[in-house]
């Protein structure tokens, strides 16, 4: 479990029993996904993101973030659009295989100045290129929704509908600069489909009212319709789950929680619900904290502060500032919890006016610090106030709710925390762990950077991302106060809650994905890096300035932390052409660089069988998808990791490569006689960062095999059909045609090959698409004789993409013993480490040391849960060879044989066998160590090659004796078969 805050183990455990809700500023301890989505009785549900509950009838959780993945090989629709001459690049979801982002730039003549015009466009590309944008939708599902211009770039945005419902975030965006369509954007949800079959109860209300209560652990909350029905995705890592027609609702608990959910309008249950508060941590005073009370105070002005002075009713000024008439006298009293802007709710303890004199030409300075209940009220109204004149004067003095009055509650009592609920501020009381969170300044910034993210989003062309939203509203706080070091003083030390630029590491992505305030961070420190970089660049003032000014335009049109280099970019460009680059473009890739945060892909050219003994082979390596306007994208050191078994011991190392070409590199890899090397390519970038070929993280290391090998069986499925020639699928126990095994040539899918790797015929489970839920699936290969060898082995080609082992499993076995299984995270539910290929491996697996006897089948399969599918196996260039040099019956022992008596080899009892491997149990040779061996499973022979003694009367005995025993056993084993693990997110 990460600690994100704290060091004292016993005040984790006792911040774990607080209130958690999305977005909370005090991420102590991470709730795992499996718990959120089934809270115990009396909990609240934490919900951080979209979570799905029983009634959405999917066993997989839905994801928490949106990569961005670049495709070697895009849709036939990407075609189309690379027609019109753009130049377009794009990134895409590899879940919904939409197009994320594209960018290129196309003329647009009058759009940047005539609104209708860029409409007129936005719809012609929307009418052209729905089927990439959005498959399976028509142009008419998407209506407009804004069509807004801030001087620069125009951005015109449309929400989704299917079937008149408005589907829950899908929406399409067009940006348009210097009267040129620059940047698309789709959110959009392929092949939109729904029941609308079933009637609506009848009092849904009531009866959502009741199970949401429950679902949420608030039992006497209001709940409240929300609207007209919509249709809710249901999207996990690996792709779209469903959708479900739904009626939204609201439920209020105040400081315990506020969500939106997603009711079933033909049963009420509860399919999903998300928290509307933004958690995090806070700091108020009058005479104000200096960040927090231990660093001392400061006299602010209490800004349009509504006080009244001399018996009149008057507002302060910006700085403070009031004037009367002094013939009235100069008595002020002070109520400086309410004003224009702000007001502050106690409703435990209310705050007692105060009556002083002020002077003319003097000042008066209130100070409440006696009273921590009043203290925290004077400090929300002074740090609310600051964080609005912030973003007046720096961020967007035009920003939509700046001029509201905002609702602030403090003294709240729950611990350790604060959130933003969508209205108000709300800040929680002092414990013996934590300070009032109202009296600390950068969680007040902080809670009202969450407000200004909402209020900024673009409809339709942006979106409020959980991680995004912790992140920018950082980025808020610590711009107002210059320091990286977010939430000084959350448990009364200088100890930052958040560190954004820590002086040993950088927030990476994706390695520091995890609970949302700690994933958030990743964007918080690029954007201070970006930050440090344009004040070097262009001073301290202009370098702040502009740095906000791409901030603003990534909260305008990002929709999650990947999507916002393009937006930040996209805010920097001056031409509608970000292909060309920005003025500041370096500045920017260069701090996104930093955190994991760029565009590069690679490729390794390396033999996988070497049919010769040599000591090395040359391996050459290309890298691409890099700017060559930036320093921060050169390439550093680009080195390859092996290992090997050399002359029987263990050898590794590293080599550097040498670059013979822009991006291509060659290095010579020493190989191992008659057996695997594995090595790594890591590309190196100038900045410290690493990119690592082969690109999974379940499978990291290539493989070369050395040695001459006798072919035993090959097969390239080019020239017949291998269902023809002793090949077998079987899916569920189903063979044949009903069998998903397919001979075929591969052209799409989002997780398998678009060709074959060598010729055009593969073996595919699943060709172009994903394998189904709650599957078996095998594939034998022909029963093989391996007459005298003994080092017998499988080479074969692989595009393999299934989800972690701990819920999918993809094995090889041999003679029916497991010989190669995918890895796991070992995490449990919370596992996550999925085998996804991108590209053919070579894979070699020793078999001799699985298999008995001279005869081999070999036997590939994949067993799916209910949840989360990928691509499954593809498999090309087949072959089971045997290395010549290990021959059993010369009397020569190799490694791969336990004995070899030559001549007196024999399968008899207690002689090395004829296969050259000493007798042992499970051989189906009687030993003289052994009562029975029948080879396999039997009802008479156990696994340790004993007789098996029935008791007498069977498994019908009334006495209860062995066969009630192995019956009672059969039931539990039955029992536990149909246990279904808890769901978790993916």
């Amino acid at each position: 479990m990460p600690r994100e805050i704290g060091s004292n183990s016993k005040m984790v455990l006792r911040v774990r029993g607080l209130l958690w809700a999305a977005c909370c500023i005090a991420s102590v301890a991470y709730v795992s996904p499996s718990q959120a989505a089934k809270p115990r009785a009396g909990a609240r549900l934490a919900a951080d993101t979209l979570t799905a509950l029983p009634a959405a009838n999917i066993a997989k959780p839905l994801r928490i973030v949106k990569p961005l993945v670049a495709l070697a090989t895009p849709p036939v629709a990407w075609m189309a659009l690379a027609g019109t001459g753009g130049h377009w690049q794009a990134t895409w979801d590899p879940a919904t295989g939409v197009p994320r982002q594209i960018w290129g730039s196309l003329a647009a003549p009058g759009a940047n100045g005539d609104a209708a015009v860029a409409e007129r466009i936005a719809r012609a590309m929307l009418a052209a290129h729905v089927d990439l944008m959005a498959p399976g939708a028509s142009a008419s599902d998407f209506q407009l929704v804004s069509n807004t211009s801030d001087g620069k770039i125009r951005s015109i945005g449309f929400f989704q509908y299917a079937g008149g419902h408005r589907v829950v975030g899908g929406q399409l965006g067009f940006w348009f600069e210097n009267d040129r369509l620059f940047v698309m954007t789709s959110e959009a949800l392929p092949h939109v489909t729904f029941a609308t079959t079933r009637a609506r109860v009848a009092n849904l209300a009531q009866r959502a009212t009741s199970t949401l209560r429950d679902a949420v652990a608030l039992p006497a909350a209001p709940v409240v319709a929300s609207g007209d029905d919509v249709i809710v995705p249901l999207v996990a890592d690996g792709g779209v789950l469903g959708y479900r027609l739904a009626s939204p609702f609201t439920i209020d608990g105040g400081a315990d929680g506020r969500y939106l959910a997603f009711i079933d309008p033909g049963s009420a249950g509860v399919i999903a619900v998300q928290q509307l508060n933004d958690y995090a941590a806070g700091v108020v005073q009058y005479l104000g904290t200096d960040r927090y009370p231990a660093r001392g105070r400061v006299a602010y002005p209490a800004s349009r502060a509504h006080e009244m002075v001399a018996g009149v009713a008057e507002t302060t000024d910006q700085g403070g500032g009031v004037t009367w008439d002094d013939s009235l006298g100069s008595s002020v009293t002070v109520t400086t919890t309410d004003g224009d802007l702000v007001t502050i709710v106690d409703g435990i303890n209310p705050l007692s006016a105060g009556t002083f004199t002020l002077d003319p030409g003097g000042t008066l300075v209130w100070d409440a610090s006696a009273v921590v209940e009043n203290d925290a009220q004077v400090n929300a109204y002074l740090n609310a106030s600051q964080a609005k004149a912030f973003v007046r004067a720096n961020v967007d003095p035009a920003m939509a709710t700046l001029e509201d009055q905002l609702k602030v509650n403090v003294n709240l009592a729950q611990d350790c925390n604060a959130f933003f609920d969508g209205t108000a501020l709300n800040f929680f009381h002092r414990t013996a762990m934590c300070e009032n969170t109202a009296l600390i300044q950068d969680v007040v910034y902080h809670e009202y950077g969450h407000r200004v993210h909402s209020a900024e989003v673009i409809q339709g062309v942006g979106a409020v991302d959980g991680a995004m939203g912790e992140g920018v509203a950082d980025t808020l706080a610590v711009n107002i106060t210059g320091d990286s070091g977010m939430g000084r003083g959350f448990f009364f030390t200088d100890t930052a809650l958040r560190e954004l630029d820590p002086p040993d590491k950088e927030w990476r992505w994706p390695t520091d994905i995890g609970e949302i305030h700690h994933t958030g961070m990743i964007i918080g420190g690029a954007y201070w890096d970006l930050r440090k970089a344009l004040i070097a660049e262009l001073g301290q003032t202009a370098g702040e300035a502009l740095t906000l000014k791409l901030y603003v335009g990534a909260l305008r049109r990002s929709v999650d932390i990947p999507t916002s280099l393009l937006a930040t970019l996209a805010a920097d460009d001056d031409d509608g052409d970000i292909t060309n680059g920005t003025p500041h473009e370096c500045e920017i890739r260069g701090a996104y660089g930093l955190h994991g945060l760029r565009t590069v892909t690679g490729s390794v050219d390396a033999p996988g069988q070497i049919d010769d003994i040599v000591a090395s082979v040359p391996l050459h390596i290309s890298v691409s998808g890099l700017s060559s306007r930036c320093a921060s994208d050169a390439l550093g050191t680009t080195s390859v990791s092996w290992s090997a078994i050399i002359d029987g011991d263990p050898k590794s190392g590293q080599i550097t490569t040498i670059s013979t070409a822009p991006n291509e590199y060659t290095a010579d890899l020493p190989l191992a006689p008659y057996d695997d090397t594995v090595f790594q390519v890591r590309v190196g970038f100038t900045d410290g960062s690493v990119f690592t070929l082969p690109d999974n993280l379940a499978d990291a290391y290539y493989q070369v095999y050395t040695g001459h090998v006798i072919p035993l069986y090959c097969t390239d499925f080019e020239a017949d059909d291998p269902f023809a020639n002793g090949w077998i699928g079987t899916t569920n126990g189903n063979t044949g045609n009903v069998s998903t095994w397919t001979w075929a040539t591969p052209a799409s899918g989002l997780n398998n090959p678009h060709a074959a790797f060598s010729g055009t015929k593969v073996l595919a489970q699943v060709p172009d698409t994903n394998y189904a839920p709650t599957t078996q699936s095998t594939l034998a290969m022909p029963p093989i004789d391996v007459g005298k060898y003994t080092d017998v082995r499988l080479q074969y080609r692989r595009w393999l993409t299934v989800e972690d082992s701990h819920f999918d499993q993809a094995t090889i076995k041999a003679n029916g013993k497991q010989v190669w299984i995918n890895t796991t995270a070992n995490m449990g539910d919370s596992s996550s480490t999925h085998h996804l290929d991108k590209e053919w491996r070579f894979q070699d697996v020793s078999l001799t040391p699985f298999f008995f006897g001279h005869q081999l089948q070999i036997q590939f399969g994949l067993a799916s849960d209910a949840g989360l599918q990928f691509g499954g196996w593809t498999l090309d260039d087949v072959c089971i060879v045997a290395n010549p040099n290990s021959i059993c019956g010369d009397g020569i022992k190799t490694v791969t044989e336990s004995c070899d008596n030559g001549s007196a080899n024999a399968d008899a009892p207690d002689k090395c066998r004829t296969f050259c491997k000493l007798p042992q149990c499970g051989d189906g040779i009687v030993d003289s160590s052994e009562e029975c061996d029948t080879g396999a499973a039997s009802v008479t022979c156990d696994d340790k090659c004993k007789i098996i003694v029935v008791a007498e009367g069977g498994c019908c005995s009334a006495s209860g004796g062995t066969g009630s025993l192995l019956l009672s056993l059969g039931v539990l084993a039955s029992a536990l078969r149909r246990r279904r693990r808890p769901s978790r997110h993916g």
